[in-house]
């Protein structure tokens, strides 16, 4: 595949639409962190998130020619992610399972060593305690790599507004840690 990096949302739409399918990799490697993180933001369970992620790359992909503004792709997956978190909360709650957090984390790499999953679980478990505000921030700026000026846009907040709340946040998540891990 040539490099698609630097291809407008809009003309990859139109690209993939037109037989060229190979370009919707760079849609998947462009936002695929913003839909991950919007998914353990919303379920906090590792393995299910990242299933939620896979599967809003398969509906989009299967029904990109039901998308009416290409230059909303980014806004189009995140409904599609949002809708199917939404379906996951429905199932659980037909299934008689409570509507909290998930807190086991399965699905990681099998190479990693028991201590590293250990840890993965604790931070996971920590950040799912903290707000809805503060897992934000965190998850955006961790794992999305946004910048504070994105973070205040997409949040609707000011720079500074997010500075403390990322201040707070890290302190928030420190202390969850400590509680989870006192010996440390």
């Amino acid at each position: 595949m040539a490099d698609c990096s630097k291809i407008e949302d809009h003309e990859l739409v139109k690209r993939c639409l037109t037989g060229d399918r190979s370009v919707f990799e760079e849609v998947v490697r462009r936002y695929q962190n913003n839909i991950y993180g919007l998914c353990l933001r919303k379920v906090a369970d590792l393995g299910q998130a990242q299933d939620i992620a896979q599967e809003t790359f398969v509906v989009g992909y299967e029904n990109l020619a039901r998308l009416k503004d290409p230059a909303r792709l980014k806004a189009w997956l995140m409904g599609i992610a949002s809708n199917l978190i939404r379906d996951y909360y429905k199932r659980r709650k037909i299934a008689g399972l409570p509507e909290g957090h998930d807190l086991e984390v399965v699905g990681m790499d099998p190479l990693e060593s028991i201590e590293q999953r250990e840890r993965h679980e604790l931070l996971y478990k920590a950040i799912a305690t903290l707000s809805e505000r503060y897992k934000a921030v965190l998850i955006k700026r961790y794992l999305e790599e946004c910048e504070y000026p994105e973070i205040a846009e997409e949040l609707g907040l000011s720079v500074g507004a997010v500075e403390v709340c990322m201040h707070r946040a890290r302190k928030a998540l420190a202390g969850a840690l400590k509680e989870l891990m006192p010996d440390v």
